[in-house]
């Protein structure tokens, strides 16, 4: 389990600026489509944990995350890579949702009670930004059916 771990880190960051390339490559894309909707899967680090301060824009607080949530600091390329894909997004007049799950994702237990947010986290009563994998999907689900975010992020947790 551990190489495949190791495999998939080390291929999330071998060329971080292929997030936006493909965000660019789908808005392109949908030049052709103006009424399909586009719905991409993020992450949490380019949330603001607090009014202009976004966790991929500062090394320290990257990298303490990182530790907190046990990934590697290389994958710090990766979610800058990401947020690098928002800001794409965030130019365009197309279609677009982007879904940032809690900080902490992991199996577990599909609750269907859940809050939502928009650019900061959403932290329970420890102060967490967590969620499972199983109400993360419920919540994407729940915005392809009826969408309430377009041209806008969100994001979930407990």
């Amino acid at each position: 389990m551990r190489r495949n771990f190791t495999d998939t880190v080390s291929r999330s960051v071998a060329d971080p600026t292929v997030y936006a390339t493909a965000a660019r490559a789908l808005l392109k894309a949908l030049e052709s489509h103006p009424r399909t909707r586009l719905i991409v899967i993020g992450g949490a680090g380019s949330l603001e944990i607090e009014p202009g301060l976004v966790r991929a824009d500062s090394d320290e607080l990257l990298h303490e995350s990182l530790d907190r949530v046990g990934l590697p600091r290389e994958y710090a390329a990766a979610v800058r890579g990401h947020r690098d894909a928002l800001n794409v997004l965030r130019t365009s007049n197309r279609l677009w949702t982007y879904f940032s799950p809690a900080e902490e994702i992991a199996p577990g237990r599909r609750t269907g009670r859940f809050r939502i947010g928009g650019d900061q986290p959403v932290l329970d009563a420890a102060g967490r930004s967590r969620i499972s994998s199983e109400d993360a999907a419920v919540a994407l689900i729940d915005e392809a059916e009826l969408p309430r975010f377009v041209q806008r992020r969100f994001t979930i947790g407990y």
